[in-house]
This record gives structure tokens, sequence and C-alpha cells, in this order.
């Protein structure tokens, strides 16, 4: 009876050479193993690799051989690929089973089965998200979003979300100059992009978009230190009860409220309320109550989300993306949170209205919020810098500036409380 020994690997390493300029989508692979062998897998990246096997007799010789060709490599323009088994060993990533049971137990929902439900598709919303918009898929084994190449570290995101901003500035005309940044950061974010590669796949707004969504995406793949029992949510939820008298009317009073700001020309409007949620989430609501007792001026706006992004929301409140974000819609009237008193207006960013390649969302969800409006700029062109020195928010009525609906733009975090998750479908 013979038996089968496996031999295991010592050390490998992935390099990386992405040149748009020159069609260059390339992968290489060492490893050694303790068996004394060095393996060499090379070819484009996401296609399958091809392979040889060196037995060289001793660990010491095939690892001569793996540094070896391993500084050609680098000599000729590989780079390292940065995927979290290189250097974030500290890392725990949390599977969707073990988020959910996070979620679960820290989010405060009083044990009510339609919460806890809404926070499962949550979850997979997240996952979902990411897996939908890429090659980028999700290991069950690991827990972890992966590339084609692995599962990429923080560092990696945070890196390519800087040359992301600077490709989307940079002029379609200035060819040299976008091949350089496009081959940066796909030497950072892998992806199989076919035989052919070249600037023009990036040159749309929509896939910049779509870039934008994968790292955001990415960046919510929620991950804790192994030697921390961080808390990650720290928040309620509670469902607006359909069979109490006060959940009736707090129902449809929301009901009421979206029903009569709706407009019919948007594609939002076919959208139904269906369910309601309090939400409470302490950091944002003490914030809000400090800046509001201070500048005044409470008003009720909608903002719409998508699902994907709710758990982000649900861990540290709204936030103000950094003012050189890429991002494609709502942004006209500056750096700031965004809402609106027309409900369609502001459910049209919960559907893929803005994206129409998307698919359709069966549950969408939008917020109900109070803003701290201030002193209000009420703008007639959107011809200026904002926001405007000496005022605390934009108020745009429905035709001016350009505009056809109403928007209400503050520039702080802590000028927005939300009160009310509302479900449609």
């Amino acid at each position: 009876m013979s038996t089968t020994i496996v031999s295991s690997v010592l050390d490998s390493c992935t390099l990386i050479y992405v040149e748009v300029g020159e069609n260059s989508n390339k992968v290489w692979r060492g490893s050694i193993k303790d068996d004394g062998s060095f393996l060499a897998e090379w070819g484009r990246v996401g296609n399958t690799l091809q392979s040889k096997n060196y037995r060289l007799g001793s660990v010491n010789l095939a690892r001569n051989k793996f540094e070896r060709t391993k500084r050609q490599k680098l000599s000729k323009g590989y780079t390292e690929a940065q995927l979290i088994d290189g250097d974030t060993k500290q890392t725990t990533i949390i599977k969707p089973e073990e988020l959910e049971a996070i979620a679960s137990q820290q989010i405060q929902h009083g044990k009510d089965p339609r919460s806890k439900e809404l926070i499962r598709y949550l979850v997979k919303s997240n996952i979902h998200q990411i897996t939908s918009q890429t090659n980028i898929t999700y290991n069950s084994a690991t827990g972890g979003f992966s590339t084609p190449l692995g599962i990429v570290t923080p560092s990696a995101i945070a890196e390519a979300r800087k040359y992301l901003i600077q490709i989307a500035a940079t002029r379609r005309s200035n060819s040299y100059k976008l091949c350089q940044l496009l081959s940066k950061y796909l030497r950072l974010i892998p992806q199989n992009l076919g035989h052919k590669l070249d600037q023009s796949q990036f040159c749309s707004s929509q896939e910049i978009q779509r870039q934008y969504e994968i790292l955001n995406a990415l960046d919510a793949a929620v991950t804790v230190d192994s030697t921390a029992n961080k808390q990650l949510f720290k928040c309620a939820i509670a469902r607006v009860p359909g069979s109490t008298t006060e959940g009736k009317k707090t129902f449809r009073w929301l009901n009421q409220l979206y029903q009569s700001t709706i407009n019919q020309n948007h594609v939002a409007a076919k959208y139904k309320l269906r369910r309601a949620y309090e939400l409470d989430i302490p950091s944002m609501r003490q914030a809000f109550a400090t800046q509001a007792k201070t500048i005044g001026n409470v008003k009720q706006h909608w903002h719409g989300t998508k699902a994907s992004n709710l758990l982000s929301i649900f861990q540290q409140g709204l936030i103000i993306p950094p003012a050189n974000a890429v991002q494609c819609t709502g942004r006209m009237f500056g750096n700031g949170i965004y809402g609106s008193e027309q409900s369609t207006k502001a459910l049209n960013y919960a559907t893929n209205y803005w994206n129409p390649s998307g698919e359709d969302e069966e549950r969408v969800f939008m917020l109900l919020c109070d803003f701290a409006m201030g002193k209000e700029y009420h703008p007639q062109g959107s011809n200026r810098r904002f926001p405007v020195k000496g005022y605390d928010s934009t108020y745009v009525a429905p035709g001016a500036a350009n505009t056809i609906n109403q928007e209400s733009i503050v520039y702080s975090s802590d000028q927005v409380n939300i009160k009310y998750l509302c479900e449609f479908s």
C-alpha cells in the first residue's frame, strides 16, 4: 500500500506587471516547497496560469532559484501584489455568518424577527455589491473578498483610491498620463479585463463610478483586530409595529409624508412604503443635538442610499466623503450631505437611476433625517463655490439654479441625525 506525501509551501510571493500602453496585465507567482522544489506560475490576470515545477533536491537550492527569479522579475518592472496574506496577519476577516451574528447581537433590535431578517439581508447585500460589480469574488472558506490574485489589503485600497481620483481628473486626451495612472491602479486592484487592455475601458464616468463603488464596497467589508473585542455597532433599530395604535399612526404619517411629495416623473415613483424602523445612532444623535441647539432651523429631509451602504451607516452614521473623492452624482452644490423634501428625488439614489446598467433593486431604502440648516444660502445659479462663506447650508428651491427638484445640503456631519429607516418595494 503506497502513501502519497503532500509537500507544503514554505514561502511564496505574487508579482504583478500591468502596463496599459503595452496591453500587459500579467502575474507571476513563485513558491518554495519543503520537498526541495520550486514552483513557478505565470499568465494573464484572471486566466488559468501556466506552471513549471523545478525539482532541485534541497530547500536551499529551491530558495536560491526562487530569489534569483524574483529579482529578475522585479528588475523587469514587476511589483509585489499587496495581498492580505503578505502583511496583515493580525487582521481577522469576519465571515458573513459571523458578521450577521455580531450585528444581531450588537445592534439593539428587541429580538424582533423582521429587524433580524433585515440585518441578514444587509449583510448579503454588502457581499452582492462587490461580487456583482466586478470579478472580485467571495471566498466562504476564508471569509474574505478576493481579486483574481487574492484578498487585497486595506492599504492597497487606500492607495488605489488616490489613483482613481487622479484618473477621474485626467483629460482623456492625455493618453500617456492616463495609461500610467491606470497601470498603477490595476496593480493594486487586479482585475480580469480580457485580452485587450487600453485606457478606453476607463473613459466613461459610469466605469469610474463602478470602480469607486468597488473600492467603497471593499472598504465596507468589516475587519477587526483579532486581539480586540471591538464593538462594531453602537445603534438601535426598532420596527414601527403595525399592531399598535401608535405604530399605525407613525406609519400613516411616514407614508403620507412620502406620498405627498412624490414626483410621478421619477423612476422611484413606482415604489411603495412597506416597513419603517426607528433608527438611533447615539454618536450621531448626540453630535446633532449640540449643533442643532447652536444653529437651529431644523427641517426633515429624505436621504436615499443603497442597501449595501447601510451597515456602514449603522457603524458610523452618515459621513461626508473627502472633498476630492470620485463621485459622479450629488456634488453640484459642494461636498456635503444631500437631502430633499421631495421623497422620490431622494429615493432615486437608492435605485439604479444613476446606473442604468445595474440590477433593479427589489428592496430599496430611504432615511428620514433631521437637518440642522442654520443660516441657508439660496442659490440662483451653480456657478460659484460651495459652501458659501457665512452660511451653514444650501437650500435649492425647485427650478432654481438649473435644478428641477428641491435639494438641501449641509456641510458638516453633525448637522444631520437619522430618525427613520424606511423600506420600499
